[in-house]
């Protein structure tokens, strides 16, 4: 069965949104993170310094989470990238 070049190009372009998402998560994890606090817990974090200890454990937690899935992404979609040009190279 042939693929023909359209499909191949969009593969690439989903491909390369893909990198470029995972470089968003790599490079800008704490901008991921920090929409995942609600207002409420921030309000409640300068009321309690307790909570407010935790609540930034917890963020170093998730942002390093969320580079590592940042990078994940990366090099899956690159590896991704390569078999679809060797694949359209090769038909």
């Amino acid at each position: 069965m042939m693929l023909s070049t359209p499909v191949f190009i969009s593969l690439l372009v989903l491909s390369g949104v893909g990198i470029f998402l995972g470089g968003f998560y790599y490079y800008k994890p704490e901008k991921i993170v920090s929409r995942r606090v609600k207002s409420s817990q921030r309000k409640a974090a300068q009321k309690d310094p307790e909570f407010k200890k935790w609540l930034e454990a917890e963020f170093l937690t998730q942002v390093k989470k969320t580079r590592s899935m940042g990078m994940i992404m990366i090099v899956l979609e690159a590896i991704l990238m390569v078999l679809i040009i060797s694949l359209w190279l090769k038909g």
